[in-house]
């Protein structure tokens, strides 16, 4: 049998996606480019504010990060009538909800996250990871949630096209109505 280029791109994907940190004493790990999304996520939303980022409560600038982590994913969902998959995880609200208040309480991390961002290459790495996770929502979330959707299938071509869109950008569209400079939603 002969190993295509495909089938090692989809190996190479898989593995890079589930790559996980264990963390010392507790035997728990978390997944790398998990925690990589939410430190991106949350870097771009306090940078974008800048010095606003005070006059932003707790809990809008939460719900935007969410927004803007989970709004494809949940939209595409919500669009099969099937539960948003956030629903499921408590991994993923504890990586969010972490990350958010580290960089929202203590003026060092962001310091810190910003320092990072600065050195050549690794950006890359944090927008890597972003690129990772999109596409791979996109084909998982967008397009095999429709062929394993019993009201769907296999022959649905436009619905694959609408929900692998919106699962790779849907974020975007949705974080567009909350207006990050003025701190309300539109």
């Amino acid at each position: 049998m002969t190993i295509t280029l495909n089938d090692q791109l989809v190996a190479l994907l898989s593995l890079i996606t589930n790559m996980k940190l264990d963390i010392p004493m507790t035997g728990y790990s978390l997944p790398i480019l998990d925690v990589l999304f939410a430190i991106l996520i949350n870097y771009s939303y306090r940078s974008a504010l800048g010095v606003n980022h005070t006059k932003i409560g707790w809990y809008q600038g939460l719900l935007a990060t969410l927004v803007m982590a989970t709004g494809g994913g949940c939209t595409v969902s919500i669009l099969r009538g099937e539960p948003v998959g956030v629903l499921k995880s408590n991994e993923f609200w504890f990586i969010h909800g972490s990350t958010y208040i580290a960089m929202f309480s203590n003026p060092y991390v962001y310091q810190f996250i910003d320092m990072l961002f600065s050195i050549p290459g690794l950006e890359h790495v944090f927008t890597l990871s972003d690129s990772v996770l999109r596409a791979n929502a996109m084909i998982q979330n967008g397009i095999d949630g429709v062929i394993t959707n019993p009201d769907l299938g296999q022959d649905k071509i436009i619905a694959k096209i609408i929900c692998g869109t919106l699962a790779g950008c849907g974020g975007a569209i949705w974080i567009g109505k909350i207006s990050i400079r003025e701190g309300g939603i539109r």
